[in-house]
């Protein structure tokens, strides 16, 4: 099995991908999936870096992780995407899983360059299509090699941390998390059509609409920007940080 939460395609597409390679299921990590029992085979979790960590809404999943009774899984696996490095997330999951109730820890983890989706404080905004499709091209050339790792079930695996990466995930992150993962910023514009698009897909139904246009509820964000990168009319923000600029091409759009 393999576990994935994607905020705007790019998790998403690297666990089709290895799934297709390893012949495994895939089960969307969201609000409907909590509570997921595993069994005792392969167990692979596939999600992006947020500032360094895990996304809220993966901490959340793993908390409540499972196993059957009597079983657990012989091999547990993580690719993490990121625009660039990850710090130590693959250390925060290994003690989250080891935390829950699930019985083991992380064998191995890889992670992969896929383009950036955070565009919420000065000097971030999205790769230019160059930078993205070269990402994009590069990691799905790297698939084939880290699925035949994974199905010899190896414990060598591959990632970038980065520079600083202790302070990255241990300092800056929480610091992140406590004062700039919250959806209160958020706003429609006039050009908002009420196609309700933001929210059906928000993962965490953190979005009702309410007289044709989108509020945001204040309890479960997890800040992937599924919302801001999806709009088609392009008429959310996040407060006046992300005004002009660019959505998230989608993943094979020219």
């Amino acid at each position: 099995m393999i576990l994935y939460f994607s905020g705007t395609g790019n998790s998403r597409l690297v666990a089709e991908r290895l799934a297709a390679f390893l012949g495994e299921t895939l089960c969307s990590i969201d609000n409907e999936s909590m509570g997921c029992r595993i069994g005792d085979g392969t167990l692979g979790i596939v999600c992006p870096v947020y500032a360094w960590g895990l996304p809220r809404i993966v901490e959340a999943f793993i908390k409540r992780l499972r196993a059957d009774a009597g079983s657990r899984p012989r091999y547990v696996w993580a690719v993490f995407t990121c625009g660039d490095d990850i710090g130590y997330t693959d250390t925060c999951l290994d003690k989250a899983l080891r935390a829950s109730r699930l019985g083991a820890g992380l064998d191995v983890a890889f992670s992969v360059a896929m383009p950036n989706t955070y565009v919420c404080l000065p000097g971030f905004t999205v790769d230019t299509p160059e930078v993205a499709t070269r990402k994009v091209e590069q990691t799905l050339q790297a698939l084939p090699q880290i699925a035949g790792r994974l199905k010899a079930q190896t414990g060598q695996g591959e990632v970038v941390r980065g520079a600083c990466a202790w302070l990255k995930t241990y300092v800056l992150r929480p610091l992140f998390n406590a004062f700039l993962v919250s959806d209160k910023p958020f706003r429609s514009s006039e050009a908002c059509t009420g196609c309700t698009l933001c929210a059906q897909q928000c993962p965490t139904r953190d979005i009702r609409m309410d007289g044709g246009r989108p509020i945001w509820l204040h309890r479960d964000c997890t800040q992937c920007l599924r919302c801001f990168h999806q709009c088609p009319q392009r008429a959310i923000d996040w407060g006046s940080s992300t005004e002009g600029k660019l959505q998230k091409r989608r993943l094979g759009r020219s």
